[in-house]
């Protein structure tokens, strides 16, 4: 049983470590235990609880490992903002469902921390401070359930069980042969006492399993729940904290596809968080677009070599000369935009994403850290947050008021930019009719300087944005649909007037050599190219991000189709050493507002070439996998 759920020992080895650094946080007082803006709860209970696991475990006589302050901040920077967005979530979830009969709290890789077992605490304060006074009204059930690898949950349950916190009724027996051929299994089931009372209205579970199975199998994490009698359809938040880096990278694409098709799809008040490294790879076998050729930065320098001190600390673990793994390491992307298409590609939507670093997370949340002891490395402290991501995605639309009360950093979510306009895909005939006058509008000042402007637009209202349509239905859509890709409008919601427009259409697919982001040669490379076509804004609503919000939609658009292109090739050719997505647009250069937003969403000017007046070829690279 312990070979089936082993995970290296310098893996295993951090769940000890981790509990003994943010306690050592606790002790040198960077954390403050005042309370949230919307919530009754402080983080004094998290704290107790994590004291007690420790117990648990070391019994009391045990003394504490002191951290260095840098260590120490860096801790408390992640127990400021995993327990406040939980927090958060559980009192937007009460406070704005009148009958919530339970919700969910799923944490993966639990090792021991206490995040989960507080959740009852914040559940019942939430649920007091809305509803304390409505006479006999009762708490929500709360399920809580926590997943990790056989040892960690060995030494959990163990604590659990010592410290007084579980009431278990289950446990799973090492001699059951049919469990020791399972991929996971149940290994602590029972309730969570509060105040020595148990409380029969929390269920606990603890869950042996190898994450790094889920490659082989991605619906074992569902399955898992399942056994657990877990549904889907209770608001439900799922945690994650430094795990997905260690469990392998087709692994991670695989509980990522979980979370957005089978856990959270269909539930507005579903939540996934993780906070991972944000960091280079340092295998040779990086994720996504980073030129590493270019002269490194201070912040990339750091991140560099903080990226080698995880792999150390693993190579360590390994006592093997030769390192380790290849697949033990690898960061949830180099930068935010790469975590964000690789969720994207998954099948999460953007308008549900947020993803910022963890230093401007810390910067917002009401749980401030406070140095209590002497600490004067601010700039590394600055570097060190700027490592790690911390990512929320939805499930489906979440309302903009719930989402800007969950994620305080979030100034400005993608589809908030303007409150009357709606990036829509064209419908029917009478916006094909529509966007041709839009079109043709917003170029006529310039045909008499330009005739190849004026061609240009000439030939797109004879061709693909002809309104022709034999009934209601979009002839425009239609065509680029045929093409493999989609068409889209700005639409103000209160007029009805389009006031931008944009299409993309794929425009191959081909078998290339490569190089990855160490800039070694890559042979049996697959790409799929899209190009954007027909960008247009109308001048007097220039300057509010409509520009920038249609390109999204091409953006979102080209790499969850991509995806799904290259995994059909996937299913009828070898697997292929990398595959990536790629965005083709070509403007002229006389448009500067086109090629300033180009420059601006992450596109790389590749070449220019003449055809009656100067054009411009723009690339933008979405998703690279090995």
């Amino acid at each position: 049983m312990g070979d089936r759920f082993a995970i290296p020992k310098s893996i295993s080895k951090t769940a000890i470590d981790s509990l003994h650094a943010k306690l050592s946080a606790v002790d040198a007082g960077w954390l403050s235990s005042t309370c949230s803006n919307s919530s009754s709860c402080c983080l004094d209970g998290y704290t107790q609880l994590l004291e007690q696991i420790h117990d648990g475990i070391d019994g009391p006589p045990s003394r504490r490992r002191r951290q260095t302050p840098l260590v120490n901040a860096g801790y408390a920077a992640r127990m400021a903002v995993m327990p406040f967005l939980l927090e958060e979530w559980i009192d937007s979830t009460i406070s704005q469902l009148e009958k919530v009969e339970g919700i969910n709290v799923v944490v993966l890789g639990c090792g021991l921390d206490a995040i989960g077992l507080w959740s009852r605490n914040v559940l019942d304060d939430a649920f007091k401070k809305y509803h304390g006074r409505a006479g006999n009204n009762q708490s929500p059930r709360l399920k809580v359930v926590e997943v990790d690898a056989w040892e960690n949950c060995m030494l959990k349950q163990h604590a659990l069980e010592r410290s007084g916190i579980l009431q278990s009724r289950q446990m799973f027996n090492t001699e059951d042969d049919n469990a020791k051929e399972s991929s996971f299994c149940v290994l602590v089931e029972g309730t969570i006492n509060k105040a020595t009372v148990t409380d029969d209205l929390s269920e606990y579970h603890l869950i042996a399993m190898d994450f790094r199975d889920i490659c082989k199998d991605s619906s074992l994490l569902k399955k898992a729940l399942d056994s657990t009698g877990f549904d889907p359809l209770q608001p439900t938040i799922i945690l994650s904290e430094l795990v997905l880096a260690y469990i392998g990278y087709e692994s991670t694409n695989a509980i990522l596809q979980t979370m957005a098709k089978d856990l959270l799809c269909g539930n507005e008040r579903s939540m996934f968080v993780c906070l991972e490294p944000m960091l280079p790879t340092q295998t040779g076998q990086q994720h996504d677009s980073t030129n590493t050729k270019q002269l490194l930065s201070v912040k990339e320098s750091y991140a560099r070599d903080y990226a080698n001190q995880f792999l150390g600390k693993l190579n360590r673990g390994t006592g093997s000369g030769s390192g380790a793994d290849d697949d033990a390491f690898h960061p949830l992307g180099s930068n935010l935009e790469a975590i964000i298409a690789r969720f994207i590609y998954f099948g999460f939507s953007m308008s549900n994403l947020v993803a910022v670093a963890l230093r401007k997370a810390v910067a917002k949340v009401p749980h401030r850290l406070r140095a209590k002891e002497p600490f004067d490395e601010h700039a590394a402290l600055s570097l060190n947050l700027d490592c790690y991501a911390v990512v929320c995605a939805f499930g489906d639309r979440t309302n903009d008021s719930n989402l800007g009360g969950l994620l305080p950093w979030l100034v400005q979510s993608l589809h908030n930019s303007s409150s009357t306009i709606k990036i829509t895909a064209i419908a029917d005939s009478s916006q094909d009719t529509l966007v041709g006058d839009l079109y043709s509008r917003i170029y006529a000042h310039l045909y008499n300087k330009y005739p190849a402007i004026r061609k240009m637009v000439k030939s797109a209202l004879k061709t693909d944005l002809l309104a022709d349509s034999t009934d209601d239905s979009s002839a425009i859509q239609n065509r680029f649909k045929a093409k493999g890709g989609g068409f889209w409008i700005a639409l103000d919601v209160e007029s009805s007037e389009i006031v931008g427009c944009v299409g993309v259409r794929q425009r191959k697919i081909k078998e290339c050599d490569d190089e990855d982001d160490e800039g070694k040669p890559m042979s049996g490379c697959s790409v799929v190219e899209y190009e954007v076509q027909r960008l247009a804004v109308d001048e007097t609503h220039r300057g509010k991000g409509i520009g920038k919000r249609l390109l999204n939609a091409v953006y979102e658009y080209s790499l969850q189709q991509g995806s799904v292109v290259l995994n059909d090739m996937r299913t009828v050719k070898k697997k292929r050493k990398g595959v990536s997505v790629k965005l083709l647009a070509v403007t002229p250069e006389v448009l500067v507002n086109a090629n300033n937003l180009y420059n601006a969403f992450g596109f790389t000017k590749e070449e220019s070439f003449e055809g009656g007046l100067t054009m411009n070829v723009y690339c933008k690279s979405c998703y690279k996998s090995r």
